[in-house]
């Protein structure tokens, strides 16, 4: 089933993302989502019948860009989310992901780009990015949305992830979010 149009109309009803999305699409920062639970918590928190930000504390801004050093790069990324969170009341956490494989000492896979991480997020519903503007959205949705609809808990196998992050980042949702279907992380099968 195809939720893509369901998806952008509950989106562009939520108009505090919306105009966060307008101020970071002027930015200039490359191959750049807004992304993970901001976004799939509106849909969440729509199906819910509340407030489209109700339980969203801070905003995942990712981007890729090897032109720029890894400490030029953390410098900026905190200079914006200073800059965006005196302008919007919430947190932002702006990462350049051509970088991310550098934390936790540096024993990550490189990515290859902005999708190549949201693809090796920990769930299906996390691994969801919107780019573009208000007026012309774009969507990466690597997994599909209707475990966003469905409000299904899905893990996604990789080397990265494992079942106490996986575990950790459900409870957390559990917490915020009513009627989720929780798939278990499985020891058996392998991660990719």
């Amino acid at each position: 089933m195809d939720r893509k149009n369901d998806f952008l109309k509950i989106l562009k009803k939520n108009s505090e993302l919306m105009f966060i999305l307008d101020e970071v699409s002027v930015l200039n920062l490359p191959n750049y989502y807004l992304a993970a639970g901001s976004v799939f918590q509106t849909v969440w928190n729509y199906s819910d019948g509340n407030n489209l930000m109700t339980g969203i504390h801070d905003i995942d801004i990712v981007y890729f860009d090897k032109e720029i050093s890894a400490d030029s790069s953390a410098k900026n990324d905190k200079k914006l989310e200073k800059v965006l969170s005196e302008k919007f009341p919430y947190q932002f956490d702006i990462h350049n992901e051509a970088y991310m494989h550098l934390w936790h000492n540096g024993n990550k896979v490189p990515y290859k780009n902005t999708e190549n991480a949201i693809e090796r997020w920990i769930a299906t519903v996390h691994a969801v990015g919107i780019s573009g503007n208000s007026s012309n959205i774009e969507i990466f949705a690597p997994y599909g949305l209707e475990d966003i609809f469905t409000k299904t808990i899905r893990p996604i196998y990789h080397v990265d992830n494992n079942r106490i992050l996986y575990e950790n980042k459900v409870a957390r949702w559990q917490e915020r979010f009513s009627n989720l279907k929780i798939i278990e992380w499985s020891d058996e099968i392998k991660n990719l």
